[in-house]
Order: structure tokens, then C-alpha cells, then sequence
């Protein structure tokens, strides 16, 4: 009796470490799934925003090349966030379901 409660453990215990193993798979196809806003939005930097990246790349040099300075391109990093999420917002709100 001892010997069949055993073995109808191990049975179990094997099945369930099975399944275990295809949850592990299911995971690692999950991973592969890319947020459609960060696409969204890179197209947008990459093509309606070009303006604003350009004035914001001239800032991020001029204010690299100075040793001592206390200029800062938050204005310019606002302009151009601001566009972005401008063009993106109902580009994204199409994909929430």
C-alpha cells in the first residue's frame, strides 16, 4: 500500500515539474513584445519633430563644449517632449484597448 501511495506521488509530482517547464517557455515568448507607444514615439521624434531635436542637439553641444557654464537645455528637452507627445497621443490611444 506504502509502495502505490508512492508511486502515485511521484506521478504527480513528475507531472507538475512538467508543466513547469512550458510556463518557463511561455515567459521567454513574452519577452519579445515591444510597447507600441516607444515605437509611436520614436517615429515621431524621428519625423514630425525634427525641428525641435535639431535645436536641442545645437544646445546639448554648445553647452558640452563649455567648461564652466550655467546654461541648461531644459527648454529646449520641454519644446521638443512636448512635441512628441503632441503627435503620439492619439496615435496610441487607437491601440488601448
Amino acid at each position: 500500500m506504502a509502495a502505490n501511495l508512492f508511486e502515485k506521488l511521484s506521478e504527480m509530482f513528475s507531472s507538475l515539474k512538467a508543466d513547469d517547464g512550458d510556463d518557463e517557455e511561455e515567459e521567454e515568448e513574452e519577452e519579445d513584445l515591444v510597447d507600441p507607444a516607444t515605437v509611436i514615439k520614436e517615429k515621431c521624434a524621428e519625423t514630425d519633430c525634427t525641428k525641435y531635436k535639431d535645436r536641442l542637439d545645437e544646445c546639448t553641444t554648445r553647452v558640452q563644449s563649455k567648461n564652466k557654464t550655467t546654461e541648461t537645455c531644459f527648454e529646449e528637452i520641454l519644446d521638443f517632449y512636448h512635441c512628441v507627445d503632441h503627435c503620439a497621443s492619439d496615435k496610441i490611444f487607437k491601440h488601448v484597448k
